[in-house]
């Protein structure tokens, strides 16, 4: 029997929320209070009405020195529902690495998408990677866009995606799609799954989807050019 190594090396770490406040409000930028953080990771900003309400009025992406750039939090919303006009403002909270505890694995075969597992930290929620490819069936689209990963992630309240290519396990942000951290792997992928391993098979496309994502041709180069390093 063929057996399959993997380095043996430290597992990822689950970051843990960082917190912050805004200080200063600029168009659609702000200065925070200084923090140790990545540059990419994306979390919310609150706003607290008092010690019992608050509510999220925007999502945050840290742009490092102390600086966080604004994002549409549109995990909740409802079209039936008036949307809330607040805007961030000196003083609201500022938390980088919110659901970054709940993740999804997107590997090119089982052997990859095993040691992916074996490296996270057990306190992390996985999701398996059919819900990923359910959705994406039903939309009949066989190459995962950013704007797939955001609207899985919104909808399965998850913050980390965990893509394996080029031999190199890559802790990603689900909403800037910025690797954080990466594992390397002693061993290749038996077989390549496109567009990624799972239970449920490939993705049928539509055939009126003329202007839609194509199949994927090479794993690796596609989510190379997905995934910021």
């Amino acid at each position: 029997m063929i057996r399959f190594w993997i380095f043996l090396m430290l597992p990822f770490v689950l970051f843990a929320q960082i917190k912050s406040q805004i200080v200063s409000v600029s168009e659609n930028e702000a200065a925070i209070k200084p923090i140790e953080a990545q540059k990419g990771m994306s979390g919310i900003v609150v706003h607290h009405y008092d010690a019992k309400h608050s509510t999220i009025v925007a999502r945050a992406v840290y742009e490092g020195n102390g600086k966080i750039r604004f994002m549409v939090y549109d995990a909740l919303k409802q079209e039936n529902l008036p949307k809330p006009k607040l805007t961030p403002k000196p003083g609201d909270e500022v938390i980088l690495g919110y659901l970054y505890d709940r993740a999804t694995i997107v590997a090119p075969d089982l052997l990859t998408f095993q040691a992916a597992q074996s490296h996270i930290d057990a306190n992390t929620q996985l999701l398996h990677p059919d819900l990923f490819l359910a959705e994406l069936s039903k939309n009949k689209d066989p190459a995962p866009t950013k704007e797939d990963f955001k609207q899985f992630c919104n909808k399965y309240a998850v913050g980390v995606v965990y893509i394996v290519f080029d031999n190199m396990i890559h802790k990603t942000d689900c909403y800037t799609m910025q690797s954080l951290q990466t594992v390397k792997l002693s061993a290749s992928p038996q077989k390549i799954n496109t567009p990624f391993y799972s239970r449920i098979g490939k993705v049928e496309t539509s055939i009126f989807n003329f202007f839609g994502s194509s199949e994927i041709n090479d794993y690796n180069a596609y989510y190379r050019s997905l995934v910021v390093q």
